[in-house]
């Protein structure tokens, strides 16, 4: 197997932005916002193995909300919105929802 040098850079570019509201509804509850573009591929798509997607952007939604039961337990449910999953257009979205319990010892 010959492997060609790569001939130009690969350049990618990632970011989140993000919200959190402290003591929303009761002290030490925080509610978070963020959104998320996990890998952009700006140049040199050709060099991924998988071929980095067909052009299309990744991009992910999350909301949670962190609430403390007591002094020693919380729940914690999120929700999460991924669009362009792998940087593929058609790839269809995904949803997902989970409630985490969270114990203090």
């Amino acid at each position: 197997m010959h492997l060609e040098p790569i001939d130009e850079a690969v350049n990618t570019q990632s970011f989140q932005v993000g919200l959190g509201f402290p003591d929303l509804g009761k002290p030490g509850a925080l509610k978070m916002l963020t959104f998320v573009v996990p890998m952009d591929i700006v140049k040199g798509r050709k060099y991924f193995v998988a071929g980095g997607g067909d052009g299309g952007t990744m991009l992910e939604l999350e909301a949670s909300y962190y609430y403390p039961l007591t002094d020693n337990l919380a729940i914690a449910p999120a929700f999460y919105v991924i669009s362009n999953p792998n940087n593929f257009d058609r790839n269809p979205g995904i949803y997902v929802g989970n409630l985490r319990a969270q114990f203090n010892f």
